[in-house]
């Protein structure tokens, strides 16, 4: 009888053995791989993963080949030991790779990091490491670094046109007819007129995945309403192309997008360029810039292209060297000394604003002469060398922000997390380098009942409101109402409404044109706040009501 239940323990072993078919696949969008197979090893499996140039262009240099991406199903649910070996690789740099596990094989969790037992080790081109599955997963899918998707994109553009914060469009469409799109994010209440613009693309190199959590914490301290972002808003038009390479991450591409093409080095010479990302890029950064002669309303003076770096543990900008003698024909190394400056007082400003970033160290750039194949010798060669450009307008400042697949803060590896929050301390930078903090801004509703008019001056940094409202001559009286919130309140007579509440109510003087004026003085930290003006008629029987004012302030 023994014998017999031995014998039903080993058929039952080697059924549950065959059964228990491992196989890794890679058919789903963002995943390559040349090849991919599971050996069983008694419990455990041997997972071979050959990495795959961009669309599998041979022509390509090993450089390029530097994301990887599967899933391995047929996974036992009490866990199962996988022995991977990541093959071909073309980064020598050791990463923690990813995983999201499912129950089910349809629906995955989120994406985290792998144990840190399975930190690969590396010989020549290949990265092994060991890991055993989580308990209940039948299918896992794993990937160099944390992916991103068109999908997340979309949720990410869908959230900013929900917020009535920003507009989406679309530039132009990618060489397999995916769309280009654009999200302007600023406070529609405030006149372009008195903003100042940003332009920040992530994606061009698709697997630099860092670029669009960044993009992704900068969307989320836009809409968070807080003080610095309402401040922001209204004073700075951020204009953000999201994915800028939809192809390459539909494809699994590293670094090229659907015709194997490296779109950075299309901005050596953009004009020329017949690749579609580019010339949509190209025509809406132009459209924004307008011409020397006839600069455009609120053009770019920040320009900001992210991307990921292998082999650094923490974030970095490429500062371009200032050349004092700089001619684009004879010497066009590096860039004028008062773009270098402003790189510098960016960088200054980035790295207060995150010690994050303040852990890495700046590196040193000649923009690659004579092919300049960035966007920031674009916008450098086109604008800012233009000594009547800079008579009426801010040099560019345009850098590239690199960051990393290493350790976070605390040498833990980093994550989404990190990057989100970094996006999010890059909104406080650009408020501290563009001078929006401190400072005031005021937004005007432009609805008047009768003539009066009431404009706002800030002294800098916010330390003073000067408030004026322009009557007409004869008026008797005036008085400033300052609230909080919303609220109407008719007015006798003609029908005027205060349209906030009389928090406070204060009385000016006229002079002979019919204007009051009134000096505040925020205290200090942040001030928000509604005003009105009311001036009594000749005929002292009817009021009339300016403009309302919402005054933003940060001291």
């Amino acid at each position: 009888m023994r014998a017999v239940f031995q014998l039903l323990a080993v058929i039952a072993f080697l059924a549950s053995a065959a059964l228990a078919q491992v196989s890794v696949y890679f058919d789903q969008p963002g995943m390559r791989l040349r090849s991919g197979t599971a050996t069983q090893n008694g419990a455990r499996w041997t997972v071979t993963l050959t990495m795959e140039n961009d669309n599998a262009n041979a022509s390509l240099p090993s450089s390029y080949r530097r994301w990887w991406g599967c899933g391995i199903r047929g996974l036992s649910p009490s866990g199962t030991t996988l022995d991977v070996s990541v093959t071909n690789s073309g980064y020598t740099d050791v990463i923690l790779p990813v995983w999201s596990s499912s129950a089910d094989g349809v629906s995955f969790g989120s994406w985290s990091r792998l144990p840190t037992s399975a930190t690969p080790t590396r010989s020549g081109t290949t990265h092994r490491f060991t890991v055993t599955t989580p308990p209940g997963a039948v299918d896992v899918r794993m990937a160099k670094y944390f992916p991103y998707s068109i999908e997340e994109k979309d949720a990410l553009l869908a959230s900013i046109v929900a917020s009535g914060l920003g507009t989406v469009q679309t530039l132009g469409s990618s060489r397999q007819g995916r769309p280009i799109q654009l999200a302007s994010l600023t406070d529609p209440r405030v006149p372009l007129t008195r903003k100042r613009r940003v332009w920040i693309h992530a994606g061009i190199h698709p697997a630099e995945t860092t670029s669009y959590f960044v993009v992704e914490g900068i969307v989320q301290e836009l809409r968070s309403g807080s003080p610095l972002a309402r401040l922001v808003l209204a004073s700075l038009v951020v204009d953000v192309v999201p994915m800028s390479n939809p192809d390459g991450v539909a494809l699994g591409n590293y670094r090229t997008n659907a015709a194997s093409v490296n779109l950075e080095n299309e901005w050596g010479a953009p004009y020329a360029s017949t690749q579609p990302e580019i010339v949509a890029m190209r025509t809406a950064i132009e459209s924004r810039m307008g011409t020397i002669a006839a600069p455009g309303t609120a053009p770019i003076d920040v320009l900001l292209n992210l991307h990921s770096s292998h082999g650094l543990s923490w974030p970095f900008h490429f500062q371009h060297v200032a050349n004092p003698n700089f001619d684009l024909a004879t010497n066009d190394s590096g860039v004028i000394p008062e773009v270098n400056a402003r790189e510098g007082a960016w960088i200054a400003a980035f790295r207060a604003a995150s010690p994050f970033v303040a852990a890495g160290a700046t590196q040193s750039s000649t923009l690659s002469p004579p092919a300049r194949p960035f966007v920031e010798a674009m916008v450098h060669d086109r604008w800012s060398l233009s000594p009547t450009w800079r008579a009426t307008e801010q040099p560019v400042m345009a850098i590239t922000f690199e960051g990393t697949y290493g350790p976070a803060p605390g040498a833990t590896w980093n994550t989404p997390a990190d990057w989100r929050l970094c996006g999010r301390q890059l909104v406080a930078a650009l408020a501290d380098f563009l001078d929006v903090l401190p400072g005031g801004v005021w937004i005007d509703d432009l609805s008047h009942c009768g003539p009066a008019a009431l404009t706002a001056a800030f002294l800098p940094a916010g330390a003073r409101v000067d408030l004026t409202a322009a009557g007409t001559p004869g008026d008797l009286a005036g008085v400033f109402v300052l609230g909080l919130t919303a609220q109407a309140i008719p007015l006798p007579a003609l029908g005027c409404t205060l349209r906030t509440e009389p928090l406070l109510v204060i009385g000016a003087p006229l002079d002979a044109a019919g204007r009051a004026s009134l000096a505040l003085v925020p205290p200090p930290g942040f001030t928000a706040v509604r005003t009105q003006a009311a001036l009594l008629g000749a005929s002292g029987t009817s009021f009339t009501t300016s403009n309302l004012l919402e005054l933003l302030v940060v001291r």
